[in-house]
């Protein structure tokens, strides 16, 4: 910090690439920044609350929904919604990129009785590039922005002081068919969890080019020990979807989670407890239904190669979560995570893998499977 913390610089390293070289990724096939994460944030809020902090550098830090999974650190929900952890935007990582935000500011001035969380608007190569690097774009552009508004916050009654708003944005442009470095030339499904993710759907990366729209409102309500949380997603192409000829219509995608978080004790009792309160245990529940298609309007469920050889063009998943952490430390916790999958199509790679249905045709489309996760995490 200099000039108390008006300017701010932060940095983070990458070890993804350990043992392989400074620079290069996990398995030695490409070489990009040592560094994940270099920013420089100008304070000028500090002038006046109605200016937002500035910031720019590598991975610049976007955002699209605070309700969709909760907090990655204190919520219960594992890991994002399918959609919109696998449609490109994911963390809202940039190689590079500037943002301006406004945190946490009142809304007294205007005779609200509540507060802006965030409003944040990003520009930058979002899901494009490696650390640091930008993408060939001839033209265009990728934005982002991030509105979260409590206007209750300052209400003393407990029955709507929790409630919340949100929504979010992604406009990313594609000038051709397929691009390695462009965030927003490919849609697919795959299941949660960082080890063996099976793929239950893919456009491939052949969408474009033109414009790709992603929206996502969300609403929240926060009572006592309980959390209600529910989001909608809506994907879509405007550039012309798949270019193969047989398949005329465009790619879209949609889905809505509702999730619930519930403290069930802690060292005070009953329905009490925070991810700051070390022996609390906290519940949670989730369901999302996740729907895709890379021939909307064409009519068409199985038939010809499908979306990238699969033999269909839709598919519907479901996911059932159900949750249980114990915080043994301040905001540090240990945690089971039980996922039910129910995929109405599946390709049949991840058929074999999971050993679901025909391994070798589609004469049994889906089917469904449980995923179970020991999971620990600590923020500090």
């Amino acid at each position: 910090c200099i000039n108390d913390c008006f300017y701010e610089m932060s940095y983070g390293i990458d070890a993804d690439g350990f043992g392989t070289g400074n620079g290069k990724n996990a398995t030695a096939t490409g070489v990009g920044s040592i560094l994940q994460r270099a920013g420089v944030y100008i304070h000028l809020e500090q002038i006046t609350p109605w200016l937002p902090t500035f910031s720019f550098g590598m991975d610049a830090e976007g955002a699209i929904s605070s309700y969709r999974q909760g907090s990655s650190s204190t919520g219960s929900q594992m890991e994002y919604d399918l959609l919109s952890r696998n449609n490109g935007f994911n963390t809202g990582r940039s190689g590079q990129g500037m943002n301006v935000n406004w945190n946490d500011r009142s809304l007294n001035a205007i005779g609200i009785p509540g507060r802006i969380r965030e409003f944040q608007m990003v520009m930058g190569t979002i899901g494009e590039g490696d650390d640091g690097l930008s993408s060939n774009k001839d033209s265009g552009g990728n934005f982002s922005f991030h509105l979260e508004v409590e206007p209750f916050s300052q209400v003393k009654s407990k029955w709507i002081q929790g409630i919340g708003f949100e929504v979010g944005g992604w406009f990313c442009r594609s000038e051709r068919f397929s691009t390695t470095d462009n965030g927003c030339t490919r849609l697919r499904l795959q299941d949660n969890g960082d080890g063996a993710r099976q793929t239950l759907w893919d456009s491939g990366d052949v969408l474009g080019p033109g414009w790709s729209h992603f929206f996502m409102p969300g609403f929240q309500w926060e009572i006592g020990p309980y959390r209600l949380r529910a989001v909608g997603g809506f994907q879509r192409y405007d550039g012309g979807g798949r270019k193969q000829d047989s398949l005329v219509g465009k790619t879209v995608g949609q889905n809505f989670l509702i999730g619930h978080d519930l403290y069930l004790w802690s060292p005070k009792g009953w329905l009490t407890g925070s991810a700051t309160a070390p022996g609390s245990v906290l519940f949670g529940t989730h369901f999302e239904r996740n729907d895709v298609d890379c021939n909307a309007g064409g009519g068409r469920d199985f038939g010809g190669s499908g979306c990238t050889g699969a033999g269909f063009n839709r598919n519907t998943v479901l996911v059932r979560e159900w949750d249980l952490w114990y915080f043994i430390a301040n905001r540090m916790s240990i945690g089971v995570n039980v996922l039910w999958y129910d995929a109405k199509n599946l390709p049949v790679a991840a058929r074999q893998n999971l050993g679901i249905g025909s391994k070798t045709s589609s004469s049994t489309k889906g089917g469904d499977w449980v995923d179970m996760n020991l999971n620990w995490r600590y923020v500090f």
